[in-house]
């Protein structure tokens, strides 16, 4: 094999493999406001992916998660944080849809983010959080603030398409 195609052959084998080192996160949500009448409430859905093509098969991943925003124009994060098991959608891929009242005529609170880590444990019990980086209490906020639309219903169903969020990697230490 000449010289030339071997570098070359070492250099895809090298973009394949260094695309397949981390874990990919990507999520959309929609929102809805449950009566067409001034911020009755507001309702958000959102959808959650992982996915990881090192994992080996028999991972478990698990979603732990919570709301983050402003209440009485004070920040918050991690409010109703809760955890729950997540199941493959496709090969190496998990995903899950939470739903959560972000904002009510009655209170001066509502949310503006969803806070969340990945919990990943392998077939032999050896655990570790997907978060974005290596901090120790880091985590991913993905902005309920990208979804365009919030259609009002009658029947608090939601209606619509589902926006892309942009996720953000939190470092805390």
């Amino acid at each position: 094999m000449p010289l030339f195609s071997r570098k070359v052959l070492a250099l895809l084998a090298f973009f394949m493999s260094s695309t397949a080192l981390a874990g990919e996160t990507w999520v959309q949500g929609r929102a809805t406001l449950h009566a067409c009448v001034y911020a009755h409430t507001y309702e958000a859905q959102v959808e959650l992916n992982y996915r990881n093509y090192d994992l080996p098969w028999g991972t478990s991943v698990y979603l732990i998660y919570g709301w983050g925003g402003l209440n009485n124009f004070v920040p918050y994060d991690w409010e109703d944080t809760q955890t729950i098991e997540v199941f493959a959608s496709a090969p190496w891929t998990w995903s899950t849809t939470v739903t959560s009242i972000i904002s009510t005529r009655t209170t001066p609170k509502w949310a503006e983010h969803i806070d969340f880590v990945w919990k990943v444990v392998l077939p032999n019990g050896h655990e570790f959080y997907e978060k974005g980086n290596n901090s120790t209490w880091g985590y991913y906020a993905a902005s309920l603030l990208d979804i365009a639309d919030r259609p009002c219903t009658s029947d608090g169903n939601f209606v619509g398409p589902m926006y892309p969020l942009s996720v953000t990697s939190i470092e805390k230490w």
